[in-house]
């Protein structure tokens, strides 16, 4: 077995036995010592979605019908004052429309050392929340702490894990469960948080957040473009994730511009078989820009046929 094998097949069996969340768990010992997979219930699908600000057209119904005339599944929207402004009228220009909300991304840091502080960064986000569950979205992509953190005015290591699960995060996840939404950790690269970097630490803290409000409140995603430098390899964390795993960001994986540019580099095979064994059903997003004075356009549409032939292809 080779040694990328090897570690995929334990990320399988490690998350199953820790977490209990997806369905790809060990079910009795393979003849080689591997645990066998189920198949996942439906099968995967490959959405694909745009960040609000990539959309051509300026109106939300232009943005809207450009999704829908080529060939998108969803979009993520921003967050902050342009949601809770302008989500009624969004939720009202999706009537009829086959498209979903993915996630809404925004800046977020739970690492002050101070109380008050951290009290006030998950009041901004609960009327966030409300606005993403009134529009049916996945859920609202949270960043626990950003930036290079030091011990003086921060809460670092098992203490910033401790709160975030016991107290802010908790508290964000209980909301987003009332209202039909979730919140969804997002692993960033080093130098970006001192954290979270890898998927699975993700979903394990996702896991310990659920179990105390007795529900799916909290999920993980995983982005390609943090888990080159992150992960040893793309299958096995989103197979280890499982069910915990709802929303994928994808960037080519060099220059972090739309998938395509980078040519033989941007493979994302391994990680679409990931996908497809755990019956994925959530977003995969651009999160990358584009080359300068490029035709935006003709690159998405590249980005779309590589993206299929890829998807196709695992």
């Amino acid at each position: 077995m080779k040694r990328r094998e090897f570690l995929a097949a334990s990320a399988v069996a490690g998350v199953a036995a820790v977490c209990g969340t997806q369905r790809a768990a060990a079910q009795g010992a393979a003849d080689n010592g591997m645990p066998k997979l189920t198949p996942p219930e439906k099968p995967a699908q490959l959405n694909l979605s745009l960040q609000w600000g990539t959309i051509p057209g300026g109106e939300i119904a232009q943005k809207l019908d450009y999704l829908e005339q080529h060939g998108y599944q969803a979009f993520e929207t921003p967050t902050g004052g342009w949601l809770l402004n302008e989500g009624e009228k969004l939720s009202k220009a999706m009537e009829g429309r086959k498209l979903f909300v993915a996630t809404a991304c925004g800046g977020s840091n739970f690492a002050y050392a101070e109380q008050e502080k951290r009290d006030k960064e998950v009041e901004n986000f609960l009327p966030q929340i409300e606005v993403l569950g009134m529009l049916k979205s996945v859920g609202l992509i949270i960043c626990p702490a950003r930036g290079k953190l030091d011990e003086e005015g921060w809460l670092t290591g098992s203490a910033l894990r401790r709160d975030f699960v016991e107290n802010t995060g908790k508290r964000m996840a209980e909301h987003a469960l009332k209202h039909g939404t979730c919140i969804v950790l997002e692993p960033l690269r080093r130098g970006e948080t001192p954290f979270l970097r890898q998927v699975l630490d993700g979903a394990v803290i996702a896991r310990d957040i659920n179990a105390q409000i007795g529900g799916m409140g909290a999920a993980v995603m995983g982005d390609f473009w943090h888990m080159e430098q992150e992960e040893m390899e793309f299958f096995g964390p989103f197979v280890g994730a499982g069910k915990m795993l709802k929303h994928v960001h994808i960037a080519s994986l060099r220059k972090r511009q739309v998938p395509g540019v980078d040519g033989d580099a941007d493979n994302y095979v391994a990680g679409f078989k990931g996908l497809k064994l755990i019956g994925y059903q959530g977003a995969v997003s651009l999160e990358g820009g584009f080359p300068k004075d490029a035709d935006k356009e003709q690159l998405l549409a590249n980005m779309q046929r590589l993206l299929k032939e890829q998807w196709a292809m695992a």
